[in-house]
């Protein structure tokens, strides 16, 4: 206790003791980093999944919404991916893991376009360009791949439908992470100068 009193009060109670101490005190040989430093970009990343998922509901809640699809309604369709035709009886707890579901998949789409550009320069050197296809590519894999494996009961997309989707993936999805990891990537860049 009495060390610890010392060093607050700025006292040495026993000279004769460790007479570097102090030096061996401020010198750091920790190799731990302190959060964020390691990877100065994910920050930007996972804002950039998290505003791409949000853009992309909320064109669903407009687009869909004078058909009469409620956002409940359209966040419980997402977690019938998960629970079948149960989710629309299940009210707001399924409808918030739609919306879980929904980030969650976004978050995960930023990643993968993130890890793809640590290998691809061009993913963060042309965001117009590569934010489109990325969003073009997402719709694709969600409608051929993920909506068949999911228990969604779902049929052939109107032509008005897939416009409207494609152009959401394409503008308010792909782009935004596409700027999002271009930023993460400037960070890095930086830190290694």
């Amino acid at each position: 206790m009495a060390h610890w009193v010392s060093e607050f009060a700025g006292v040495d109670l026993n000279p004769g003791f460790a007479p570097n101490y102090r030096e061996s005190m401020n010198t750091s040989t920790s190799t731990h980093t302190p959060a964020g430093t390691r990877h100065p970009g994910l920050g930007l990343v996972l804002a950039g999944g998290l505003v791409a998922g949000a853009l992309d509901l909320t064109f669903a809640f407009l687009f869909y919404g004078p058909s009469g699809a409620t956002p409940v309604r359209i966040l419980q369709f997402i977690a019938s991916g998960l629970l079948g035709q149960g989710s629309f009886q299940m009210g707001l707890q399924s409808a918030a893991l739609g919306a879980f579901c929904h980030f969650f998949i976004s978050v995960c789409a930023a990643g993968i376009y993130y890890l793809a550009s640590l290998r691809f320069a061009l993913l963060t050197r042309r965001i117009i360009l590569a934010g489109a296809i990325f969003g073009i590519l997402v719709f694709l894999t969600m409608r051929f791949v993920v909506v068949p494996l999911s228990a969604v009961k779902s049929g052939p997309m109107k032509l008005r439908s897939v416009i409207g989707e494609l152009c959401s993936h394409v503008i308010l999805f792909g782009m935004p992470i596409a700027y999002a990891v271009s930023r993460a990537a400037q960070r890095r860049i930086r830190r290694l100068d």
